[in-house]
């Protein structure tokens, strides 16, 4: 992966997170809302683990170039492990807690990405 093509997926995950944040902040939530945030976390956890998975193995580590080594794979990690999405409930309540998830992951992510 590229130096740019780690950047834009930094950069969608940090979208994405925008995105869930600023739905998570209208009221009254519809349930239309409620499903799109729904699937927005979906689609974000499942990036995020899928990018964990492949980025963690040492034998995966020993094909990475150096930023993704660097900056990249620890941004994942980082993000995975620490900021709370993983164990978001995409089927539970939605509650307070998500707001601060996103808060974490967007945070995490333009640490990198300025």
């Amino acid at each position: 992966m590229t130096r740019e093509e780690a950047l834009v997926n930094l950069q969608i995950i940090k979208s994405r997170g925008v995105l869930a944040l600023r739905l998570l902040e209208v009221t009254p939530r519809t349930p239309a809302t409620e499903d799109e945030i729904r699937s927005l976390v979906n689609e974000l956890k499942n990036d995020l683990q899928r990018e964990f998975e492949r980025t963690s193995p040492e034998s995966s580590q020993k094909k990475m170039t150096m930023f993704e080594l660097s900056v990249y794979s620890p941004t994942i990690e980082e993000t995975w492990m620490t900021t709370g999405i993983r164990r978001l409930k995409v089927d539970g309540a939605i509650s307070e807690k998500w707001s601060e998830v996103f808060e974490a992951t967007i945070y995490a992510v333009s640490k990198y990405i300025s």
